[in-house]
């Protein structure tokens, strides 16, 4: 980006006062927030829906789909992940962190906070799928370069991915080898009762139509087969904590942010009868605590030691998993999962 907006890179809205769910008027959440990655121009607002029993938080103005793509020519699935905050580290941080670290993963070994997070990111890292029964195929949604489709793959599925994004797609079948569809779900043609499994990890709430998409899940789904989600959840201890600042309030390219009953509110009017949803405590310390941390100062204009922030990211992992594991705050947790079967009877 050269810092000049021009008219072919702002992306046209139009005004969404409702809620998508059930009507309601939405209030104002945040005003002015910006795209963290600097790829959208302008300001945006979020509003929330003021029914406690929905919750669904979403942009107003909404961008149009035709110049949504204008909000991903920089981000993160484009690239290897690193931390948004590329300081060099001081040599008084650096020194601190080699004593520190050690001591607090011995720490997590020993009240056992290591051992809990390496079975979640095991479970999540594969979308709550295991090994497959015997000619078992599934479809990852928004498969980026196809790192789920690989783990999923030597679980003995049979895999198949779609990605809107051309570079991607492209990637994932010239370096991984994988059977990956580009486009929409909706322009694919597949024919009906095909997949065993579907997934959509953080994909949802990219969508102007969450129903709509969930419902030709369910269509290309065999009866009994699951259709498994994660998304970001709008009541997590991150976002109580770092409020605008929260990493997951992507702006302009997360359109809705969901609650576990607003999104089970999506997959049961999409059809499915059959809906368990949870939240888990996601990748803090490592991830979107330590983004949440990093936006917070650059919002501040204060920049603190490295040192200062791992500790800060550290003490705040260590509470959120306190209040997800020890004190039964399910919704605690950074992401929402859903696992949603496909009845039998339906379709």
């Amino acid at each position: 980006m050269t810092g000049i907006v021009t008219v072919t890179d702002v992306i046209k809205s139009v005004p969404e006062p409702a809620c998508y769910l059930c009507g309601s008027q939405g209030i104002i959440l945040y005003t002015g927030l910006s795209d963290p990655y600097a790829s959208a121009p302008g300001e945006w607002n979020l509003k929330r829906c003021p029914n406690p029993d929905c919750a669904l938080v979403w942009l107003d103005p909404m961008p149009v789909k035709e110049d949504l793509w204008k909000a991903y020519r920089i981000y993160y699935t484009h690239m290897d992940y690193v931390p948004e905050d590329n300081r060099k580290i001081d040599w008084f941080s650096f020194l601190l962190l080699k004593i520190s670290k050690p001591f607090f993963n011995l720490f997590e070994h020993a009240v056992g906070m290591r051992k809990v997070e390496k079975e979640w990111r095991k479970n999540a890292d594969l979308m709550f799928l295991g090994e497959a029964p015997p000619g078992s195929r599934m479809l990852d949604l928004g498969c980026g370069k196809g790192d789920l489709l690989v783990r999923l793959n030597r679980q003995g599925w049979t895999v198949e991915g779609l990605e809107v994004d051309t570079d991607a797609a492209a990637y994932a079948r010239m370096n991984q080898g994988l059977n990956v569809h580009q486009g929409e779900l909706e322009s694919q043609g597949f024919t009906d009762n095909l997949f065993d499994a579907i997934t959509m990890n953080h994909v949802i709430e990219h969508v102007h139509d969450p129903v709509a998409l969930i419902r030709e899940c369910l269509r290309i789904l065999k009866p009994g087969g699951s259709l498994i989600i994660a998304t970001p959840n709008i009541r997590c201890f991150g976002h109580k904590k770092f409020g605008r600042n929260w990493s997951h309030l992507q702006s302009p390219s997360h359109l809705h942010l969901f609650t576990k009953k607003s999104l089970k509110e999506c997959v049961a009017r999409a059809g499915s009868q059959s809906i368990n949803s949870f939240c888990a405590p996601g990748y803090a310390e490592g991830g979107a605590i330590r983004v949440s941390i990093e936006r917070e100062e650059d919002a501040s204009g204060k920049r603190r030691r490295a040192f200062s922030g791992w500790l800060e990211a550290s003490c705040l992992k260590v509470l959120a998993y306190y209040l997800f594991f020890i004190k039964k705050d399910d919704e605690a947790g950074e992401e929402i999962f859903l696992i949603a079967i496909k009845n039998k009877s339906a379709f």
